[in-house]
């Protein structure tokens, strides 16, 4: 089955009041618009309910999965663990069969977050 990737982008009232939790957030919600659909279908063929609420505590798995591999604290975020973050969670989603540009788009986008972080920009 053909699977649709969409593409997140970082809209500018997103900075707004940036912390390293609000960034997690933002990461967070970006691999969930990313691959929505390719959890959904892991979900579906178990025959897991795969809507709302769910797939967001699914999403949020994975990232928190990703947190520790990056052996960074969820709670507590620093940029730097955030980099590392990304970079677990790019790997993860080739893995997952999500195509280069996608991850690089997305890669782009959190850069941007980060570095809005990284120099204070809210």
């Amino acid at each position: 089955m053909k699977q649709t990737f969409l593409r997140w982008n970082m809209q500018p009232d997103d900075l707004r009041n940036l912390t390293p939790a609000k960034a997690r957030d933002l990461i967070t919600r970006c691999l969930r618009e990313a691959h929505r659909e390719t959890f959904a279908q892991n979900e579906q063929m178990l025959g897991h309910n795969s809507a709302g609420p769910e797939l967001d505590l699914i999403v949020e798995g994975a990232v928190r999965l990703a947190f520790r591999e990056a052996h960074e604290d969820y709670e507590n975020p620093s940029p730097a663990g955030l980099k590392r973050v990304v970079q677990v969670l790019a790997r993860k989603s080739a893995a997952w069969g999500t195509p280069p540009e996608i991850i690089e788009h997305h890669k782009r986008q959190i850069a941007w977050v980060l570095e809005c972080l990284a120099s204070g920009v809210s």
